[in-house]
């Protein structure tokens, strides 16, 4: 019971289970691309020396991006997809452990601070957190392979940057200009974008610096690197004018104060803990254990007793999966059925650095129609008209934590899924990916007892209203 319809429907669930959707823009998110040339984006600014210098006990894969969390923090994404997460940036999520096309170059925060973006040679962009997936080259034929990003101020879009100096613009993003078609001496390896977003700077391997839109010329670092070799890898607004960090650990001060000395790196030992990503599905279906199925398949059902044998299960594949417990509300007991449906589903998205969606009167009424219909068998309940939606349905969990364990975590191949018959099937996983689309808008549920089957229906609906 799939359906892709552009700017309509996502996928549905039940002791059976099925899902729809109505976007076409996240299989651009969920299907891994990638990327071949380093690149620096936007560190904070006392500690690029360091950050330069630190990265080779980090990971096996070269480091090849970096972004400020904004306050005293930042992200650095290696070739290979992995995040890693220093001060108070908060990991959203990663493509570790994800065949890609092509390696990861680059990456660029929102301005939140609470997601990010990576980006590949071929201009796959890849959204995690509260960042929004605004399209890619990903499938294009590129003249040369993309080398970087940058965010504009809003983090309503973003621009790629290739290697030969062109420029794409996706989302709010404005093109203000691009060296495609100039001969360089060497490629551009970096970008970054001005404090208004109406424009922004190239960074060449040579020092060479290249201005756009408002962005002002304060010279370049090719006199500087070629003092000792030294390649640029970025460029970094600082002030008035910007710093133009090397692959020796050095940086250029350019019409701006002069940038802190490297100091000796601080490396932590420990390995960063792996967190399955929101949009990378689980190898495998968790089947509900046998305390679950007495709880809950049951008639008599006693819904308390089936919520904490529901937990458990969730608990225990969340554990799997690299997460802590579900972090429910803490008035979760005193919720309505309705209201646990739309506050579980929060809780699985908030804990993977996903923004919650609040429960909205109107996508209620839609929701429950969904419940409702086709002479109260139920069935996919149905988004507004011009929204990116998705809906679930459960039939037959008693519980909201029964139908989110079945939804999220026994929604693959060998589950109750209707929609999932076999290994590959396009409705495997559907119900999750709904629960886990990195939107940002709001939420109704519905709830109706059928001669004593439940039937628990979820609608998410993309910038509502």
């Amino acid at each position: 019971m799939d359906e892709i319809v552009p700017r309509t429907p996502l996928f549905s669930r039940g002791r059976m289970r099925a899902a729809a959707l109505a976007t076409t823009a996240l299989a651009s998110v969920l299907a891994p691309s990638a990327g071949v040339a380093a690149a620096l984006t936007g560190p904070a600014p006392a500690q690029v020396g360091a950050q330069v210098h630190a990265t080779a006990a980090l990971s096996s894969s070269p480091i090849v991006g970096l972004a400020p969390s904004g306050t005293a923090g930042y992200w650095m994404a290696s070739a290979a997809g992995g995040v890693f997460a220093f001060g108070d940036a908060t990991f959203h999520g990663s493509l570790g452990g994800v065949p890609l096309a092509k390696p990861i170059v680059g990456m660029a925060a929102t301005p939140t601070g609470k997601g990010y973006w990576l980006v590949a040679s071929d201009g796959g962009v890849f959204s995690f957190g509260d960042a929004r997936f605004h399209g890619s080259t990903g499938g294009v034929p590129l003249v040369r392979p993309i080398v970087g990003m940058a965010a504009t101020p809003t983090g309503r879009g973003y621009w790629l940057a290739a290697s030969d100096g062109g420029v794409f613009s996706f989302g709010d993003a404005r093109f203000h200009g691009s060296t495609g078609g100039v001969a360089l001496l060497q490629p551009i390896v970096g970008m970054a974008s001005t404090a208004t977003g109406r424009g922004y700077w190239l960074v060449a391997s040579d020092g060479g610096i290249f201005n756009f839109g408002d962005a002002g010329y304060h010279g370049s670092a090719v006199t500087f690197n070629a003092r000792t070799g030294a390649h640029s890898v970025g460029v970094i607004p600082v002030g008035s004018g910007y710093w133009v960090p090397n692959d020796q650990g050095e940086v250029d001060s350019l019409g701006a104060p002069t940038a802190p000395s490297p100091s000796e790196p601080v490396v932590s030992t420990s390995t960063p803990t792996y967190r399955l990503p929101y949009n990378v599905m689980p190898p495998a279906s968790v089947a509900p254990s046998v305390t679950f199925q007495q709880a809950c398949w049951v008639v008599p059902v006693n819904p308390a007793t089936c919520d904490a044998a529901a937990l458990g299960d969730v608990n225990r594949a969340r554990a799997a999966e690299g997460y802590g417990p579900l972090p429910l509300p803490s008035n979760y007991g005193s919720l309505s059925l309705r209201q646990k449906v739309i506050a579980v589903a929060d809780a699985e998205r908030t804990s993977r650095g996903l923004p919650a969606m609040p429960e909205n009167a109107n996508l209620d009424s839609m929701a429950q129609a969904g419940a409702v219909a086709n002479g109260g068998q139920g069935t996919d309940p149905t988004g507004p008209y011009g929204y990116s939606w998705g809906s679930n349905i459960a039939w037959g969990d008693p519980t909201a934590l029964s139908a989110d364990f079945g939804w999220m975590y026994d929604d693959g191949p060998n589950s109750e899924n209707i929609d999932c018959s076999y290994a590959g099937a396009p409705g495997c996983w559907g119900h999750r990916i709904n629960i886990l689309a990195p939107w940002g808008g709001q939420a109704g549920a519905g709830v109706y007892d059928n001669a004593g089957t439940m039937q628990l229906t979820q609608l998410f609906v993309d910038n509502y209203p």
